[in-house]
């Protein structure tokens, strides 16, 4: 093939042009022989290579490095360990012929719900932000492509392919498009995956307004364009709009509806060259790189994945200090029972397009039989089965309770099986399955020393034994080496840093998405606005089981001094250090957040927003200065009118250990120029009155000069809302609900 792609462009034929906007196969673009134009081999890669030679799935995937899915990465908040879980997918993908990766995906999570929240990093735009840079940076630099998606709204599984996510213009700018903005901007991945989904009625992947006005024109993005798998309705519209190839292969009544159009003038040719600009150039990209069909480094490859897994778990509680394990406290000790169906049939990755065929896999009963048995006994019972055998299950918990009583630690394996979450659909509910709540409570009533370790993708309610047990670790789905690091974090050779990115509610009902998920009538309205996650909790004090950013260690970290500036210039960054000291009797790491919250703003904010993180490592007794920046333009929000806006004022910066343990709080002056003349489109509010889909139940206690008497006072809404016959209203909880949207 010709490095000129001038050249290239006058040499194509226009049926061939026409043949290259739609895939040669399942997993690659097409090939033009006569010109030497190779084929793009696109593979899912969010976790691992998943190199599927059947189109039909039908086949294994070749063998491949499963490491932790992005739930757990995520957890880690180490850029550095993005980065080594990036150079080795790099490496793997050249091994495998492979050009593009088809991640990272970056979507939020909206609600614990979703069925696909374990390929997604976090509730929070700016976490997701940094962490995806830093992996597609890592990635290209090693000469394989990305493809960021699933832009945008793919927060659910419900209709994936066809509802329709209503979203006001403040959210979805500052929660749904922010990362995407930012990574577009910062590390430029050669390729964004339109999703399925319609945003405010138009399907993403022939969306004007996504693709071009936003995508293109605001943020200057030059690169391609891809489709998600079977996701293009009208062909010529979806180029129209900006979206350059449709995967997987199509029918040739798509080629022939192009060409139709170039030759009606619907479509001009400088759209479609430009359009085949963009591919020619991916495919001179992805040549660059030598692919070699060699040997993956298994074993390197697999001890990596261990040590990244043992930086991904977290401790969510350690009652007495129980944990860790290690040889001094196992002197006096005889046995351990290990419990659970998930401790042999381990879950260690999600269900769906992302799934990998590991190199290896271990166990967690093998991993602690390996680390323990020459120090005590290490049974194993079964306990559960993830089925619906009400007398199996009954049999089953019996002999592990009568096993249970005279043993010195239990070890319970619990979580989600693959069918309550996986693609394709999302999560009936947050619980546990019922035996294994059953189990754990009857443990708990014959051993003062449970151990609950959790193998799940997002967020699961724990009540029902959470105040039993003495220890719980959120293992999340921490790829093949997972057991091996785990067992490691058990016995203490690995302090465990890892802290949530996602708020785990009490109960269902809590979440801000409850009654707008996964909506009906074909359409889903994002009603809570920007007020998700740990937005919404902080804004109505609510409590929950566990806050976004929590994570316990084995020692204990003393936050001494902040040194912060009393005044930030216009378009200045703001430094922060922070003096931490290691209090406690191991050696460890503690992830720092810094998150702000604006004195006086035009327009609502959060009470809190993360801004800013970073993770230390300090021995007994040690003292470490952490050294954060933070962007200027971080300190913005979205003003529907005026886009985004810095404004004059006081903020207050919070630096915590998650976002319900502040330790020190700092107040700073920021200059800006910006000056907000008002708001005068109409409230967000009244929108969601006229919500097609079942809100109308509100208008029973609001009448139409109550809705009148919602005025604007310095370019804030003031709502007066009086609820006459509360009663009367179908919607549950609609006081709290209404609070919301009170000054947006």
């Amino acid at each position: 093939m010709k490095n000129n792609i001038t050249e290239i462009l006058e040499e194509l034929t226009l049926k061939e042009k026409a043949s290259m906007f739609s895939g040669g196969d399942f997993w690659q673009t097409e090939t033009i022989e006569r010109l030497s134009i190779p084929a793009i081999f696109l593979v899912d890669g969010p976790h691992g290579v998943r190199n599927v030679v059947d189109r039909h799935h039908t086949d294994p995937a070749k063998k491949a490095t499963c490491f932790p899915t992005a739930v757990n990465l995520a957890a880690s908040w180490d850029l550095s360990l993005i980065e080594k879980v990036a150079e080795a997918l790099a490496e793997e993908s050249k091994c495998l012929g492979v050009d593009v990766l088809l991640g990272p995906g970056i979507n939020m999570k909206r609600s614990p719900l979703g069925g696909r929240n374990f390929e997604y990093f976090s509730e929070d735009p700016f976490l997701t932000a940094e962490l995806a840079i830093k992996f597609i940076n890592t990635v290209q630099r090693k000469g394989i492509g990305t493809s960021l998606k699933h832009y945008i709204a793919n927060n659910q599984e419900y209709k994936r392919f066809s509802i329709d996510a209503q979203i006001d213009e403040r959210p979805l700018r500052e929660i749904y498009l922010s990362a995407f903005e930012k990574i577009v901007k910062k590390a430029n991945p050669w390729t964004i995956m339109a999703a399925y989904n319609q945003v405010n009625g138009d399907f993403a992947t022939e969306s004007s307004y996504l693709l071009k006005k936003i995508l293109r024109n605001e943020w200057g993005y030059k690169n391609l364009v891809v489709s998600d798998w079977r996701a293009v309705h009208n062909r010529v519209e979806a180029l129209k709009a900006g979206l350059d190839l449709e995967m997987p292969g199509s029918v040739p009544i798509n080629d022939q509806k192009i060409l139709d159009a170039v030759e009606s003038g619907e479509l001009i040719k400088e759209k479609v060259d430009q359009s085949i600009k963009r591919q020619l150039d991916l495919i001179l990209k992805s040549q660059s790189t030598k692919k070699e069909n060699i040997d993956l480094p298994i074993e390197k490859h697999h001890q990596l994945s261990k040590e990244i897994a043992s930086e991904t778990i977290v401790l969510l509680k350690n009652q007495g200090k129980l944990l860790p394990l290690t040889k001094e406290r196992l002197d006096d000790t005889k046995s351990m029972l290990v419990v659970g169906e998930l401790a042999k049939k381990i879950r260690y990755q999600g269900i769906g397009s992302s799934q990998v065929n590991p190199t290896k896999l271990d166990t967690h009963y093998k991993a602690l039989k390996d680390k323990f048995d020459k120090q005590l006994e290490v049974d194993y019972a079964e306990g559960y089965k993830s089925n619906d055998k009400l007398e199996e299950n009954e049999n089953l918990k019996q002999k592990a309770l009568s096993t249970a009583k005279n043993k010195d630690y239990v070890i319970v394996y619990a979580g989600l099986p693959d069918k309550v979450e996986a693609e394709g659909y999302d999560r009936e509910n947050i619980k546990l399955p019922k035996e294994q709540n059953e189990l754990i409570k009857e443990l708990t009533e014959i051993n003062s020393n449970v151990i609950v370790v959790l193998n799940n993708g997002s967020a699961v309610d724990l009540r029902e034994w959470i105040d039993k047990v003495s220890a719980v670790i959120e293992a999340g789905l921490p790829g093949q080496a997972g057991a091996l690091a785990l067992a490691d974090i058990i016995s203490g050779e690995v302090n465990p840093s890892a802290k949530l990115t996602e708020s785990y509610p009490l109960k269902l009902e809590d979440n801000p998405s409850y009654l707008n998920f996964p909506g009906n009538n074909g359409i889903v309205r994002y009603g809570e606005g920007i007020y998700i996650g740990y937005r919404y909790y902080d804004k109505k004090k609510m409590e929950v089981l566990f806050p976004f950013g929590y994570g316990l260690s084995y020692t204990e970290f003393a936050y001494r001094k902040a040194e912060v500036p009393n005044h930030l210039e216009e378009g200045e960054n703001l430094k922060i250090k922070v003096l931490i000291e290691n209090t406690g009797l191991f050696k460890g790491k503690e992830i720092v957040q810094v998150y702000i919250s604006q004195e006086k703003p035009r327009l609502d904010r959060p009470p809190k927003e993360l801004k800013g993180f970073g993770k230390i490592e300090l021995d007994p007794g040690e003292e470490g200065r952490l050294e954060l920046e933070l962007d200027y333009q971080e300190l913005a929000y979205y003003h529907p009118e005026e886009g985004w806006v810095v404004e004059s004022d006081y903020y207050k910066l919070m630096i915590g250990a998650s976002s319900r343990d502040i330790k020190i709080t700092e107040k700073i002056w920021v200059e800006s120029s910006t000056i907000i003349k008002g708001l005068t489109k109409k409230s967000p509010f009244i929108d969601w009155l006229n919500d097609p889909f079942g809100h109308k139940a509100v208008k029973k206690v609001l009448t139409e000069e109550q809705i009148k008497e919602i005025e604007y006072h310095n370019s804030r809404p003031i709502y007066r809302l009086h609820f006459y016959s509360p009663d009367q209203v179908s919607l549950k909880n609609i006081e709290d609900i209404l609070d919301v949207y009170q000054n947006l």
